[in-house]
């Protein structure tokens, strides 16, 4: 069965509340992926039409399970990445961008497995996943027409967050390294190691 098949119909939306909560035990780990992913597609399908948008995790792991009403005791990241892998898989399917790539964490980086899952599916693993997921993201935002998508066709961008997050990273590294000085006037000495006063 496709996720295609399970996709949540506006009426469904509507009066999911007066449908009774499932557990995954009654379902089925199989069957309850393939539901959930449905309903991920959904969620992620409306931040695709809407330029630079994300959804977090925690949201889109609340969110299917309240859309699908099934539900699970297990930690989110137990289960989580299998349903973004069977969104990604019916992505490419229907030759569509990566949606999973708008999932995030609350620092804005990818969800863990995002390097993993497009291994699996491409054979190639991203050496840097944040931003294999800013390109897949624009590619999205572009697909589906994003509301707010620039007329130049928009960029790739590392998100807001997580770009202040790795500009700290990078001027910690940078006060970290060791001064190199001369040890003979003691003023700090050129990559080359070789004072311009003394030497």
């Amino acid at each position: 069965m496709s996720i295609l098949d399970v996709a949540t119909s506006d009426h469904e939306v509507q009066n999911v509340e007066d449908r009774p909560w499932r557990e995954v035990s009654d379902v089925g780990v199989a069957a309850a992926r393939i539901e959930w992913a449905g309903a991920a597609r959904e969620m992620l399908l409306g931040a695709a039409r809407k330029y630079q948008a994300l959804v977090q995790l925690k949201d889109l792991a609340a969110g299917v399970q309240e859309l699908t009403r099934i539900q699970t005791k297990q930690a989110t990241r137990l289960w989580i990445g299998g349903v973004l892998a069977e969104v990604y898989a019916e992505n490419l399917r229907r030759g569509e961008p990566m949606l999973s790539s708008l999932c995030v964490n609350p620092d804005e980086s990818v969800f863990d497995g995002y390097a993993v899952i497009v291994g699996a599916a491409t054979g190639e693993t991203p050496a840097d996943a944040d931003a294999h997921a800013s390109h897949e993201r624009l590619a999205a935002h572009r697909y589906f027409e994003a509301a707010g998508l620039p007329a130049d066709g928009g960029s790739a961008m590392i998100p807001l967050k997580l770009g202040a997050a790795r500009a700290r990273a990078r001027k910690a590294a940078i006060a970290e390294r060791p001064i190199k000085k001369c040890p003979i006037c003691n003023l700090q000495t050129p990559a080359n190691g070789i004072c311009d006063t003394c030497d």
